[in-house]
């Protein structure tokens, strides 16, 4: 099993792969039923795009009490400035200091 599933529309997101990451690129709809299925695995990391932040938030809430899986957001082109500028945000947060 995959411990790292990333979901997005953007074909982009399959160069992923090469790096050991499991990836669903399709339609909203059934990206929202293939991550309910990962959900049923082991799965630790669940890497997103922009088109998922609805869906995902409610998936965040309802995980918040547990250690896994985490879920993280990925900038996808130039129009999604503001998703880069949150990743920065939470690793300033996370590790006390800028590092990009």
């Amino acid at each position: 099993m995959f411990d790292m599933m990333a979901f997005s529309t953007n074909l982009a997101f399959t160069s992923l792969n090469s790096v050991g990451v499991k990836v669903f690129h399709d339609t909203k709809d059934n990206l929202e039923r293939h991550m309910l299925e990962a959900l049923q695995t082991d799965v630790k990391i669940i890497i997103y795009d922009y088109e998922m932040e609805d869906f995902v938030q409610t998936l965040i809430e309802k995980y918040d009490d547990k250690m896994y899986p985490i879920f993280l957001k990925l900038p996808v082109g130039g129009k999604h400035e503001d998703t880069l500028k949150e990743l920065k945000t939470m690793i300033e947060k996370s590790i006390g200091i800028s590092i990009i």
